[in-house]
């Protein structure tokens, strides 16, 4: 909204860093958010840090593992697709997934072709759709090994699942943003309305939630303002200067 951004310019050029944190690869990150304005994105659930068009950070998932997962999938009838740091692969039979994405990505986005197995050694996050009666066996498969986060989208399916490095986190990404500005958790503001942001603004001196968050978020967080259907960010910003 027109609103947020122009509190976004005014606070950028009084010299704030502005930094995008999301689950989602980088190069899936919304157009509207690529505005010159950010200073960095955190992408992947915080297993990569993107600071001025230069990869500064990148914790892969362990190949190992990422290939018992894929393994699993497969097995199970489960739609995945890997992604790495700029690229993100699905494989033509995955129709499922390629169905619920199409509509939001470019053509051509997708690599179709692939070696599956070298993909996997460069692998930073894995989303799968998975059904509900699949739920326990995948939970009881990756539990422990990997950081995963489900339901973290609707894809059609009952559970959407995201893996990646089990020591990863948002907050471990923005530790790394806030390492390479110089800056101090104290004087960061985190802004978050699901619950893999939970880390994340608690790693912020002030953790905000939007009024459409999800409870657990709220209960955690310094500031709870309006919602985005009420304009609650654009209103929170003029706050801040």
């Amino acid at each position: 909204p027109r609103p947020v951004v122009e509190e976004l310019e005014r606070l950028h050029g009084a010299g704030d860093r502005l930094v995008v944190c999301s689950g989602r690869p980088y190069t899936m990150i919304d157009e509207p958010l690529r505005l010159p304005l950010f200073d960095a994105y955190v992408a992947c659930n915080g297993a990569h840090v993107e600071v001025g068009g230069q990869t500064v950070f990148l914790d892969r998932l362990d190949p190992e593992v990422g290939r018992a997962a894929a393994d699993l999938f497969e097995g199970l009838g489960c739609d995945y697709m890997p992604e790495t740091a700029h690229h993100v692969y699905l494989d033509p039979s995955f129709s499922e997934l390629y169905d619920f994405f199409e509509p939001y990505v470019a053509p051509g986005f997708f690599t179709r072709e692939f070696d599956r197995d070298e993909v996997l050694e460069r692998t930073i996050k894995l989303e799968a759709n998975v059904l509900e009666r699949d739920y326990r066996r995948v939970v009881d498969a990756i539990e422990g090994r990997v950081g995963f986060v489900a339901n973290a989208d609707q894809h059609g399916t009952d559970h959407a699942f995201e893996l990646y490095s089990a020591s990863i986190s948002k907050a471990v990404g923005v530790a790394k943003v806030l390492e390479r500005f110089g800056a101090s958790a104290r004087d960061a503001y985190g802004f978050g309305d699901g619950v893999n942001d939970l880390q994340m603004i608690e790693a912020c001196g002030t953790g905000v939630a939007m009024g459409n968050a999800e409870g657990a978020l709220k209960d955690r967080a310094d500031v709870v303002i309006g919602s985005i259907e009420d304009d609650g960010l654009a209103a929170y910003l003029r706050t801040l200067t």
